[in-house]
């Protein structure tokens, strides 16, 4: 017998949402601007393929970096394969830049792994210190 995929190729797309904006309205790093930007939403088929439930932490690997946040079942279903992030500094974080030489990174359209994880998710804070740490090394 085969264990299920603890694993699943997907294409990661962002955008805006209503949470974000209205939480946006507010400070970016409170806890509410967390809540409503460290999150992917993903069909519910691909969330059965893992064993993944509403409000478990994933982590998102891209060509970029890793990410961990919580996975939602998306009302916009069906989209199998396709997962959606807010904008924001968790999306930026696996986001790749551009390749047409004008400095716009690729919001749409990126290849991505998700995996279930019991990895926490980090504050801003702690991914804006992890970022100058990483420019500093530079």
């Amino acid at each position: 017998m085969s264990k299920p995929p603890t694993s699943l190729e997907v294409i990661l797309t962002s955008g805006r949402t209503i949470e974000q904006g209205i939480t946006l309205a507010g400070m970016k790093i409170s806890k509410d601007a967390r809540k409503a930007i460290a999150i992917c939403f993903m069909d519910p088929r691909d969330m059965s393929k893992i064993r993944l439930s509403d409000n478990q932490n994933v982590r998102i690997k891209t060509s970029e970096g890793a990410i961990v946040v919580k996975a939602m079942t998306s009302k916009d279903a069906p989209h199998e394969g396709v997962i959606f992030m807010p904008l924001g500094i968790y999306a930026n974080w696996i986001t790749p830049p551009g390749k047409a030489g004008i400095g716009v990174p690729l919001f749409k359209g990126i290849k991505a792994v998700i995996s279930r994880t019991n990895k926490s998710i980090l504050e801003v804070e702690e991914l804006l210190q992890e970022l100058m740490t990483n420019e500093e090394k530079k």
